[in-house]
């Protein structure tokens, strides 16, 4: 790309196949190609803008009980003789394993239209940096706003293509984009912090203002916070901190943590982990989703994994790898991801989506009476234990009175544990929306009741 027309990503894979045809075991090839803008503004100025065409391929050889993984930027014919010589040999230091195997051919792919915006590439670089600069700009023209600390447009746009002896063949392509910022309201000596953001395909579907006015409004309602008293209450979570809680919970659902040891819900399967309420699958293709895609990166195809239906725990999230060694029919679900061709696939979510209730935020302010409503959580990695389940993290948002959201609270803990987070699940909003900060979540505000809140 860069400018420029794109490589028949699928011709280079076909030639490194042809290339690996000398040894005797299977060959997968993961070819990508890609194009980035990350821009930052910073008091009405471009403070960095980078841009990017990374491209490349990893190749991934498997013989017997042995495999190895080798990767290249160059597509030279010399580079691509020893990029396949460098994974045969790789084999030789690797561990044996009989449940390591590629997937074979499927039979076909669902068709997911819309997934790349040739607008996204089109689009002028000046109006990528406008809206950053227009976020920024709306926030900082909101009452009580000093600064806002960050900024940002950021885009991808990939092409990727995934082949391998066993008869897989697939090309893929798809644009995403989003613009968010950081600001902060100050009153005296107290400053309180907000976060805005759009995301969508191409830039012409983000609104810079509306990002803008969203962080400056939650930094301006926060001021004043106090500690609320310490107790148990029914505690609302906004959709960003309930995507935080879906994340932590995402981690125990994969396969591979599971067979390591590190889940809490191993062996729980057909048992209750969550309330009636409470359905979330694994979407890979849904419309909307940042990670959707007909295929995984094995090129196994996509699909919906019901992971907990109704409060009972429905299963796990696998790639052939994990499939393999859970043996009993298990297949994969489509969920073998990568970071980029330098590495090789593991179990990762693509979309979670969580199933909604009715009416807004404020209706479901309403139905719960009193309560904490949570807007963000912090500490998270140091205090969610997916393994455990133990769940200790910082928090502030505002308190529920009289049905309605009031007056600001920080410097709180919520302290629980992830089981009975979901399963005192009561109620949810209807106004579920895309969370990009811990995977790509589709989630509603979610009412949690008898939760331990730790203030003053």
């Amino acid at each position: 790309m860069g400018g420029g027309a794109p490589m028949d990503l699928i011709a280079v894979g076909r030639d490194v196949l042809a290339r690996g045809k000398r040894f005797p075991g299977d060959l997968e090839v993961f070819v990508e190609q890609s194009e980035t803008t990350s821009i930052k503004a910073y008091q009405g100025e471009v403070e960095s803008l980078v841009t990017g065409a990374p491209r490349g391929l990893g190749v991934r050889y498997v013989e017997g009980s042995r495999w190895g993984y080798a990767y290249t930027g160059d597509f030279s014919r010399a580079a691509l003789d020893l990029v396949v010589s460098m994974a045969v040999s790789n084999t030789a230091v690797s561990d044996s394993d009989e449940f390591v195997k590629l997937p074979e051919a499927p039979d076909a792919y669902s068709e997911v239209p819309g997934l790349w915006r040739s607008a996204l590439l089109e689009t002028p670089l000046e109006k990528k940096i406008h809206l950053a600069l227009e976020a920024e700009r709306v926030a900082l023209a909101s009452p009580h706003i000093e600064t806002v600390e960050e900024s940002s447009y950021v885009d991808h746009a990939s092409r990727v293509a995934i082949l391998s002896s066993r008869g897989v063949e697939v090309y893929g392509e798809q644009t995403f984009c989003y613009v968010y910022l950081s600001a902060h309201a100050r009153r005296g000596d107290e400053v309180q912090t907000g976060l805005g953001f759009n995301t969508g395909r191409e830039p012409g579907e983000l609104d810079a203002s509306a990002a803008g006015r969203e962080a400056a409004r939650k930094a301006a309602d926060l001021l004043g916070a106090r500690p609320c008293p310490t107790g148990r209450y029914t505690v609302v979570l906004d959709r960003e901190a309930a995507a935080a809680v879906i994340g932590v919970a995402a981690q125990a659902l994969s396969a591979d943590a599971v067979q390591k040891g590190r889940s809490l819900f191993a062996g729980r399967v057909g048992q209750r982990i969550a309330a009636d309420s409470f359905t979330l699958v694994d979407d890979g293709l849904h419309l909307d989703g940042m990670e959707t895609a007909p295929f995984d990166d094995e090129g196994v195809p996509r699909g919906v994994t019901p992971l907990v239906e109704k409060g009972i725990l429905s299963g796990f999230l696998h790639d052939t790898y994990t499939a393999a060694r859970e043996g009993e029919g298990a297949r994969s679900t489509g969920n073998a991801r990568r970071g980029g061709y330098r590495v090789s696939p593991g179990v990762l979510p693509s979309n979670l989506v969580l199933t909604q209730g009715e009416g807004t935020l404020d209706e479901l302010a309403a139905r719960v009476g009193s309560g904490v409503y949570i807007v963000g959580i912090t500490g998270l990695h140091s205090g969610a234990n997916p393994v455990t389940g133990e769940f200790s993290v910082g928090a502030y948002g505002h308190m529920i009175e009289g049905g309605a959201i009031g007056s600001p609270v920080r410097e709180i803990t919520i302290a629980s544990d992830l089981v009975s987070l979901l399963t005192n699940v009561s109620d949810s909003a209807g106004d579920a929306r895309w969370i990009p900060f811990h995977g790509s979540v589709l989630t509603p505000s979610l009412a949690i009741f008898d939760v331990t809140v730790a203030g003053s």
